[in-house]
């Protein structure tokens, strides 16, 4: 699904502030941006076709062996992968959820089944989708439930997008621990956990034979030499691209908390810095309308989300002053 997504500052002139997509905002990008262009030299050239190397440093960081990483033009690809993998096969998608799940399933033949709670122990369909943390709840599964799952159906493959792992202080499985299962697929964004949704960045983790089926579907060339080259740069400084993950989480029920003394909008509990919306009057097209076209604010509307209607918007919490300007934006637009 190409529209939809979020993020469309593109459509408006003068966002100061955008909520609407899943990413931190104040990050300093500087020393990124300065580094490639030290590196531009290298778009003359064809980059790596698979770009082992930057699979290798991942790996390393993770402590995997680098047949277990396989790097790919953002996330998004690598749902495509593994759709196109495991074509004609039964998925059951948890929903709501991010739609290019299902998008990629029905394009490669999937049986496609949606579940909307969130009972691990009933899904046993040959592939189960799962965003963990979700979006656009913002919830998080137990750790504990999830492993006795994959256990109990080993003959399920889990696909486990792990997008939003930096954005929650809950227990999640990580890498290692998911590559030592043979039917678990790990999907990571650099886009989210590094703010870079323009440079399409990320990898799938799983043990290496499972993943060398997903590997095999993979187009020569499918990742750019910028993209390459970010990759190494920002691996090797993770202190500037540091979250201030409990601020975050404080900020976060502080704007919760505010939202639902509005009276006119129910929030949906969260374990991340995504925020789930729904107004109890009005739809969330005109309240993302007013706030972008007479505030300069962007917000998600989540009504094309399988499972929720045109009454419900998504944001993601930034920085204090960024939250109030918001909370007041919504506060004027509800006594129109």
């Amino acid at each position: 699904m190409i529209e939809g997504h979020g993020d469309d500052a593109y459509k408006y002139q003068g966002i100061r502030v955008n909520f609407s997509s899943n990413v931190y905002n104040h990050f300093c990008h500087e020393g990124l941006f300065c580094y490639l262009a030290d590196k531009l030299d290298n778009v003359v050239s064809y980059p790596e076709p698979a770009p082992a190397r930057l699979e290798k440093c991942i790996a390393q960081l993770l402590n995997l062996e680098h047949e277990e990483v396989c790097v790919t033009n953002g996330a998004t690809e690598a749902i495509y992968l593994i759709a196109q993998t495991f074509r004609g096969k039964s998925s059951s998608i948890l929903m709501p959820t991010f739609s290019e799940y299902r998008d990629a399933c029905q394009i490669h033949g999937h049986k496609i089944h949606s579940i909307h709670n969130s009972q691990l122990s009933t899904l046993d369909s040959q592939l189960i989708w799962l965003c963990n943390p979700n979006n656009p709840t913002g919830t998080v599964l137990d750790k504990d439930q999830l492993i006795q799952a994959i256990q109990q159906h080993p003959q399920s493959l889990y696909v486990l997008d792990a997008s939003y792992a930096p954005f929650t202080e809950e227990p999640l499985l990580n890498a290692a621990e998911a590559c030592m299962f043979p039917n678990v697929l790990m999907l990571h964004s650099m886009t989210k956990e590094y703010a870079i949704p323009g440079l399409r960045l990320g990898y799938i983790t799983a043990h290496k034979n499972l993943l060398s089926e997903v590997r095999r579907q993979r187009m020569p060339w499918s990742v750019n030499q910028v993209a390459i080259d970010a990759g190494y740069y920002l691996l090797g400084h993770p202190e500037e691209f540091r979250l201030p993950l409990h601020e975050l989480m404080h900020e976060r029920q502080r704007v919760a908390d505010k939202l639902s003394a509005l009276g006119c909008i129910e929030v949906w509990p969260s374990q991340t810095h995504i925020l789930l919306c729904k107004l109890r009057m009005g739809k969330a097209a005109a309240l993302k309308e007013y706030l972008a076209k007479e505030h300069g604010l962007l917000i998600r509307d989540a009504s094309n989300f399988e499972g929720l209607d045109d009454s419900f918007f998504r944001i993601a919490v930034q920085e204090k002053t960024e939250n109030d300007l918001l909370l007041h934006a919504i506060e004027k637009w509800l006594c129109l």
